[in-house]
């Protein structure tokens, strides 16, 4: 992620930037550049309940740049939600911040391409029944796992 995105700063539908962590290779050529620069949406936002609902965010991609050309793309929605508030106690406690993992790369071929692995978490700190509960945030560098639906030509 180059933008961090959040469910107490944005809103389903807003746009955000990120890049690929590695390079992309197909039968021992390079497909896509490390850094290549990809452009995603917040497909749906769940803002936290004050008993009960956690937040939750769906992200998808919709574009990637390769050599100052765009390719429009279709993935798999990345849905992240925030931890359980369920073993907190009406306590003030601390929660985690955003979590994640390899953001890998995007290509076409016949069997089309995953695009890394990752996790979000919860932040944010709460009194249980006297505020909302954990927000949900993917920080700027966080690696997040997409999958494209369909295979992309990338001539």
């Amino acid at each position: 992620m180059i933008d961090a995105v959040g469910t107490d700063t944005n809103k389903a539908g807003d746009t955000f930037t990120a890049s690929l962590a590695e390079p992309v290779v197909i039968n021992g050529k390079t497909a896509l550049e490390k850094g290549a620069k990809v452009q995603g949406r917040i497909e749906s936002l769940d803002e936290p309940g004050r008993v009960k609902g956690r937040a939750a965010m769906s992200l998808v991609l919709t574009q990637l740049t390769r050599k100052d050309k765009a390719y429009k793309i279709d993935t798999q929605p990345f849905t992240a939600q925030a931890e359980s508030g369920a073993k907190k106690d009406a306590l003030k406690v601390g929660g985690g911040a955003a979590i994640g993992a390899l953001v890998g790369a995007l290509a076409g071929g016949k069997k089309g391409a995953a695009v890394g692995a990752a996790v979000g978490g919860g932040a944010g700190t709460t009194a249980v029944l006297a505020t909302k509960g954990d927000q949900l945030k993917i920080d700027s560098e966080t690696k997040v796992n997409f999958v494209l639906k369909d295979d992309i030509d990338l001539k």
